[in-house]
């Protein structure tokens, strides 16, 4: 007889998740979702969580230090690690920074990389490594990258495992790449009959920016791009998603000339109807290990455009489901082209590359993700036993 699978306790590590959240937060409700239907026994370890968590998941508050970002992280950590020797889970999964774990996913930022982007003069950074934010981040980091404190390193790209293995001495052949899944029920293209607004000319495109951290994710490299093409005389909209320094944007937005094309919505918990009704999902971002926002909009039937410094644009066939800008300069001309490209198409391939991009979101469900990553649990632990 075939053996049964072995129903596991597993403790989801992440400050902040849900459903109508951040990307990442979404993923990572989405994956408790999934594993708790395949029979294991989750329990989600958290600073803020959606009230209305599935009766099969247990969600346990983690308190958190509110008096600075160093202590939030800290105290994060700290009391994370408390409950997990109250809990003794079968195996403890890290979404935010904690250590020792199981294992670490990688979903933030790595810190020690994005400080070298944020801070190019070695002299600066060496200051600001200082700063008590970054030296707290940078040492849980060490923690967590410490072979002795994790067993297994899970990344969503495998240009977050090229950032690991520079950045830190963890062996290679405990660093898995599992890229993202979505929720291909609740991300999906909008079906004909649910169709209330007309069908747009050729002239006229929606470009949608979804983030809650502007800077980070490249929203100036899009207001640029947009202030370059309104002098070709293009016909946009830009709709912005998400709660990062508005006023800072749309005061340049005013400064632009912009303020009739673009239109700030803050956050919302429908985001799937922005994804829907944009004709193409613009995130120009510095770093990325992967934008789970990006698997979205293609979920929606969206196009996207992205940098190569985002490791959702492993997914993109060029000109087929979306565009990926190379290099890290000249970012604001790549993307007035791509935009401008896109602009130029006809309405046929337009709808073609809405089918592609869903087509390719298919192929990474929430689902394929859980198998995957619960593969390699048991894989684990099964060296351990």
């Amino acid at each position: 007889m075939k053996e049964e699978p072995r129903r596991l306790k597993i403790a989801i590590i992440r400050k902040e998740c849900g459903f109508f959240k951040g990307g990442a937060e979404r993923y990572c409700m989405a994956l408790c979702t999934e594993l708790a239907s395949l029979g294991h026994k989750v329990y989600v370890l958290s600073n803020q969580c959606e009230k209305n968590v599935p009766d099969n998941i247990k969600h346990i508050y983690v308190p958190v230090n509110n008096r600075s970002s160093s202590t939030k992280n800290l105290s994060f950590h700290q009391n994370c690690q408390k409950v997990l020797k109250e809990i003794r889970p079968d195996w403890s999964y890290a979404l935010s920074r904690t250590y020792p774990v199981d294992a670490f996913r990688v979903s933030d930022p790595l810190h020690a990389r994005w400080m070298k982007i944020r801070y190019p003069n070695r002299f600066v950074r060496r200051l600001q490594e200082l700063n008590p934010r970054h030296r707290t981040i940078l040492s849980l980091e060490d923690g967590i990258f410490d072979p002795q404190n994790t067993r297994v390193i899970i990344t969503n790209s495998k240009l977050a495992k090229k950032h690991v293995t520079n950045a830190y001495n963890f062996p290679d052949h405990r660093i898995h790449v599992v890229y993202n899944g979505v929720d291909l029920d609740r991300f999906k293209p909008e079906t004909a009959e649910a169709k209330k607004e007309p069908m747009r000319v050729n002239s006229e495109i929606t470009l949608l920016f979804v983030s809650m951290d502007f800077k980070r994710k490249g929203l100036d490299f899009l207001l640029k791009s947009l202030f370059s093409l309104q002098k070709e005389k293009l016909s946009f909209k830009l709709v912005v998603v998400g709660n990062g320094k508005r006023k800072k944007y749309e005061k340049k937005v005013r400064e632009l000339g912009l303020g009739k094309c673009v239109e700030f919505v803050g956050e919302v918990s429908n985001v799937e109807t922005y994804y829907r009704m944009a004709d193409i999902f613009v995130l120009p971002t510095r770093y990325d290990p992967f934008a789970n926002v990006c698997l979205e909009a293609l979920a929606c039937g969206t196009p996207i455009i992205t940098t190569e410094n985002n490791g959702a644009s492993e997914l993109i066939t060029e000109s087929v489901d979306g565009y990926v800008i190379r290099g890290s300069s000249g970012i604001v001309e790549e993307l007035s082209k791509k935009i401008y490209d896109f602009y130029r198409l006809q309405i046929e391939k337009k709808k073609e590359m809405k089918i592609q991009a869903r087509l390719k979101a298919e192929n990474y469900s929430v689902k394929q993700n859980a198998l995957r990553t619960i593969d390699i649990f048991e894989r684990e632990l099964e060296k351990r036993r």
